[in-house]
């Protein structure tokens, strides 16, 4: 139990101790800083303000008065109010006064308190009225199990939380019963002079409130005849008057007593006058809430509704979605597995505060993402929560519900084309869809436009519910395709005054991928609203209620603890809870109308109620059933490891038996394991597993999905290949290549599992495709051998040429050699003549007078000489020829070594090449015969 809170006075910082009055924005009370004024009434004045302590925001209200007397007893009944802890009380942290005057510390709420709304909205749906009034009297209920009696219950005082919680404040300020204490009654002439007082003041009807010394607190308009000075003491039966005044005004739009007004009002403490019937002012209340509302109204308070609970188990069947529809006999009160749907509203329980709040925001919101993890219910919250609370609300509320699959504008197309296209046969009609869906992908405006057009002209609103939001992410592999659909959203949800509304719901793993369209996301994280699991009082009241609502009831209540016991800190817990709830119906003792234990236990309790039932019928189907019963489950499950929807056409892949395969599927759905959906237009049957919960809480499931692991995401990129492979008239160029042929065999060897015929035609035409593929490269192989082989000839016959060429350079070498020899032996004879001839010359000089006779000598000589010259000038050119043939032959010789040299490279490097080449082909063609023979080895086995 929470500890009181500490009395005391308390000084400001700022000294001297400022007047209640002077206080203002930065001005300090304790520990508490002042950040702005919030309201001011007749009682007083209410700040923003800081605890600098515990670093929260807080509301400081200071009561107007400076009695002594009145501030001691204000403390020591604020003080007991504290000690009400509930969550439809607002919190008070500590009380205390400054000045001389009282204050407390609540809670800071942001909201709008209940007359607000009702300006809004004067007159309420039944079933509106008695949801917003539901939390008031539990919190009054815990208020008058503590002696507590509020006296000043009014709309002003109920606050409507921007999340959707009600809170009654203004508890402070109630009145604490003690045995024998009278002192708050006051007798009619008192309340009279007081009315006297108030009246001359010159204050409104409506905000006069008897608030001084000796009088009772209270506002006239709501004040019980015990209240007006009728004789009668004050006790809790005065709040529940309160309360029948609230439901009067919201049920028929105006106050019973209407048009009196202030002191007028005083006709109320005549107990001979009775109140009007609700009924003739409101004849379309049902009559059984407004017998309730009259009897809330009795000027004799011994004939009222005796006290809070009474009240609220008597306003029960008048709860949003109770009265609506009565279970037929035999019919099980619990959905089980699957989710709720709107026409469950009826056995929907454990929501209302998140209805009320979801009720809240969609007013300023257009699009709202209910985000929250796997199971918590959030397509269930959506259809059997939030839709028919809508309807109910006095507006006229029209709901689609669409999920994006696989082809998210598709889904879109098909909902709006009744709107907007008319064909007489199915045929025309899945082309105008298929036309439909193009045209949103150019134009996505194009939605939002037909929708508002629809509501203009049905006059009512719309709802348009994107159920399993994630599968745009887990399903669709193009961004542009969902970046389409979140553009089309766009256009719907485009503006608070658009009679639209865009609710989806998302599991909260994959908040983060809706950030790839950054406008989508700018308008999302408004709206978005966080949705928990039930808490323990919402599971006791899913499990509990339905069955009452039956007509049943539970063994005993320890059996209902045991089973929430089990589910604290189970994660999907409500829909395990309503599938144990559903087998326990079912093993139900009509004789005696319970729920018995013992068939609890037979069940295994709440954790082992759904694999129990799961693999009992496994267990009941024959081997081949079961093996397609695990494909058929593997292939419902994403790679991520949520829900699939998969077509019936697909799922036929999966066998070549279809009577068996529809036979094992039409077993699992009868087991509520799956469902099927009949889908309009081109969607065709869709069939999916009844819940995320089998995924996450059936060992057998999790045992495949785990073994499955590493063919999972291996096996979705088949599926996505063949289809396309088949879409593209089964196009070789789609075919896979290179290492995914390797892990294609690498799965083949490994999987033991059925694949679905077009997987098994498309890896038989990869591999027919890697097989050609290698005997061109055995070919290629067989070709490069030959071109090497030629090579190594042509280098052969290359080094045979440069040797050839190289020995006849070497024999003109020795040639020219040899003619410079000769050159130089002629050069050397012919020096010799001329010396010879110089020597004859001078004889003849000498021997002038032997000239005559030596004179035919002479001439004979000089003849010779003549000849030894000439031959000597011929030697001399033979030997400039035999020179320069030489060098051109030296020339030749080098060129023709040097493309020997570059010839005998470039073999070197074929061969090299050659052999690198032929060993990598050897090294694959021994692989393939290992892996060939393995294979065959296998076969033969």
């Amino acid at each position: 139990m929470n500890e009181a809170p500490a009395i005391r006075r308390v000084t400001p910082v700022q000294e001297p101790v400022a007047h209640p009055s002077q206080l203002g924005p930065g001005m300090r009370i304790n520990h508490y800083e002042l950040i702005r004024q919030l309201g001011s009434g007749g009682m007083g004045t209410v700040f923003l303000a800081r605890d600098t302590r515990l670093g929260r925001r807080v509301a400081i209200k200071l009561l107007h008065t400076e009695n002594p007397e009145f501030t001691r007893r204000f403390i020591l009944e604020a003080r007991a109010t504290a000690q009400c802890s509930h969550e439809n009380i607002v919190i008070i942290h500590e009380v205390g006064e400054v000045a001389g005057s009282p204050y407390m510390v609540l809670e800071f709420l942001q909201g709008q308190p209940l007359n607000k709304l009702l300006k809004a909205s004067p007159r309420l749906p039944p079933a509106r009225a008695v949801e917003l009034m539901t939390p008031v009297l539990r919190a009054l209920a815990c208020a008058h199990e503590r002696k507590i009696v509020h006296r000043d219950l009014k709309p002003e005082n109920i606050l409507v939380t921007d999340s959707g919680t009600i809170k009654v404040l203004d508890f402070g300020i109630a009145k604490v019963l003690q045995p024998d204490e009278r002192a708050g009654e006051v007798s009619p002439r008192a309340v009279a002079a007081e009315l006297r007082a108030l009246a001359s003041s010159g204050a409104p009807d409506e905000a006069i409130h008897l608030t001084r010394q000796g009088a009772l607190l209270g506002t006239m308009a709501y004040m019980s005849p015990e209240q007006w000075g009728s004789g009668a003491s004050i006790d809790h039966r005065t709040d529940i008057w309160a309360v029948g005044i609230m439901l009067f005004r919201m049920l028929a739009g105006r106050h019973p007593l209407d048009p009196l007004r202030g002191p007028q009002l005083m006709v109320t403490g005549v107990l001979d006058e009775p109140m009007p019937l609700l009924r003739d002012v409101a004849p379309d209340v049902p009559a059984e809430l407004a017998a309730i509302v009259d009897r809330c109204l009795l000027k004799r308070k011994e004939e009222r509704v005796r006290d809070a609970l009474a009240l609220l188990r008597a306003l029960e069947p008048f709860q949003p979605g109770r009265y609506t529809r009565e279970v037929r006999i035999d019919e099980s009160p619990y959905a089980g597995l699957s989710s709720f749907q709107e026409a469950d509203a009826s056995r929907f329980f454990g929501r209302s505060r998140e209805t009320a709040a979801l009720v809240h925001r969609i007013q300023d919101r257009p699009l709202i993402g209910v985000v929250g993890p796997s199971g918590a219910g959030k397509s269930s919250f959506v259809r059997a929560g939030l839709v028919p609370v809508l309807k109910r609300s006095g507006d006229r509320w029209e709901s689609f519900v669409i999920r994006p699959g696989r082809n998210p504008l598709a889904a879109l197309a098909s909902m709006v084309a009744p709107f907007v296209t008319s064909s007489p046969t199915v045929e025309e009609d899945i082309q105008k869809q298929q036309q439909l869906a193009n045209h949103l992908r150019a134009q996505p405006g194009y939605v939002g436009s037909v929708l508002r057009a629809r509501a203009r002209r049905e006059r009512r609103r719309i709802l348009l519910f994107v159920d399993q939001f994630e599968e745009l992410y887990t399903l669709v592999s193009d961004p542009a395709e969902r970046q389409a659909f979140t553009a089309c959203l766009s256009g719907i949800a485009d503006d608070a005054t658009s009679p639209i509304r865009v609710v989806l719901s998302l599991r909260s793993d994959f908040l983060d991928r809706v950030s790839e369209d950054e406008r989508f996301m700018a308008e999302l994280w408004q709206g978005l609203f966080f949705l928990g699991p039930p808490n323990s009082e919402g599971l006791r009241d899913a499990l509990v209620q339905p069955a009452e609502l039956a007509g049943y009831r539970f063994e005993t209540p320890a059996m209902v603890d045991q089973m929430l016991q089990h589910l604290e800190s189970t994660p999907g817990a409500l829909p395990l809870l309503q599938f144990a709830a559903t087998q326990l119906w079912e093993a139900r003792d009509p004789a005696q109308r319970l729920l018995t234990e013992s068939a609890y236990q037979r069940l295994g309790g709440i954790t082992g109620a759904l694999a129990t039932h799961a693999d009992s019928v496994l267990a009941k189907m024959s081997a081949s059933e079961r093996n397609l019963a695990r494909a058929v489950f593997l292939r419902l499950v994403t790679p991520e490891r949520t829900r699939a929807i998969v077509s019936q056409d697909e799922l036929r892949e999966l066998s070549g038996n279809a009577g068996e395969l529809r036979q094992v599927i039409d077993h699992l759905v009868q087991a509520r394991l799956l469902v099927t959906q009949t889908g309009g237009g081109a969607n065709g049957a869709s069939v999916e597993l009844v819940h995320e919960s089998l995924i996450h809480g059936w060992p057998t499931l999790l045992r495949w999905l785990d073994e499955g692991q590493e063919d999972a995401a291996f096996i979705e990129q088949l599926r996505n290949a063949a289809r396309q492979w088949q879409a593209k008239g089964r196009d070789s160029g789609l075919l896979w290549r290179g290492e995914m042929v390797d892990e294609a065999r690498r799965f083949q060897r490994r999987y033991r599992g059925e694949l679905p015929e077009l997987q098994c035609a498309f890896l038989d035409a990869v591999f027919a495709s890697a097989a050609r593929a290698t005997r061109v490269r055995r070919a290629l192989l067989a070709a490069s051998g030959t071109v090497l082989i030629l090579m190594v000839v042509s280098a052969a016959v290359a080094l045979v040429v440069i040797s050839d060429a190289q020995r006849e350079a070497e024999r003109q070498a020795e040639l020219a050699v040899s003619a410079e020899a000769t050159a130089r032996a002629a050069e050397a004879i012919a020096k010799a003549a001329e010396a010879e001839a110089k020597q004859r010359l001078a004889e003849v000089q000498e021997k002038e007078l032997a000239r005559q006779q030596a004179q035919r000598r002479a001439e004979e000589a000089s003849a010779q000489v003549a000849l030894a010259n000439s031959e000597l000038v011929r030697r001399n050119v033979a030997l400039r020829s035999a020179l320069k043939k030489t060098q051109q032959a030296q020339l030749r010789a080098r060129i023709a070594k040097a493309r020997a040299e570059k010839a005998a490279e470039e073999a070197r490097k074929a061969t090299k090449d050659a052999e690198r080449l032929l060993k990598r082909e050897q090294d694959r063609a021994q692989r393939l015969e290992s892996s060939l023979g393995s294979s065959f080895v296998k076969s033969l086995k």
